[in-house]
């Protein structure tokens, strides 16, 4: 009974820092509600087949195949499925057509890389309209993860709230 008690206290002394690190985590993302199990979608496709109601927390996987700021305050990402038949600035303002829209406010002090930099957006799009050119930035994008609500017409996003990435080990990071 007595190396119950020691054991149980050692589990204990040695699983506090990871409690209370988890603690402090979910207290930083408590900001930013998770959408729940019906409205995470894995693909744009099934995001615009569902046609949820508009203000709806949901959550889609994709590529970005275009960006474009629509004035100094924000953004606008088009993202599809996939980019393997992108292979060209007109191939993707054609695919763009089809893809979901998603409105980004740019660069807060909250957020400071929702810009439109090297290290911000553009790492995670494939081209992006500078003027009225369309500029090649990558090659092969990211897949990333968009938390959002529904836009009125139910297959956009009117205000996107989190944006994460795949990093090089395949884990999901906040774009922050």
């Amino acid at each position: 009974m007595r190396l119950h008690a020691i054991s149980i206290g050692l589990v204990c002394a040695l699983l506090a820092p990871q409690i209370g690190a988890h603690a402090q985590k979910s207290k930083a993302t408590a900001s930013v509600k998770a959408p729940s199990a019906a409205n995470r979608f894995v693909t744009v496709v099934e995001f615009q087949r569902a046609r949820r109601a508009a203000g709806t927390n949901v959550s889609i996987e994709g590529y970005v195949v275009l960006s474009q700021p629509v004035g100094s305050r924000s953004a606008r990402l088009n993202l599809v499925d996939s980019t393997d038949k992108v292979l060209s600035a007109l191939e993707a303002k054609q695919s763009a057509k089809t893809a979901v829209r998603c409105s980004v406010p740019l660069g807060s002090k909250r957020k400071p890389r929702w810009a439109m930099t090297a290290k911000g957006l553009h790492k995670l799009c494939m081209y992006t309209v500078k003027g009225k050119r369309c500029v090649a930035v990558n090659d092969s994008p990211v897949k990333i993860r968009i938390q959002g609500k529904v836009g009125k017409d139910r297959v956009s996003l009117a205000t996107v709230t989190k944006i994460e990435y795949h990093d090089d080990f395949g884990e999901w990071r906040e774009l922050k």
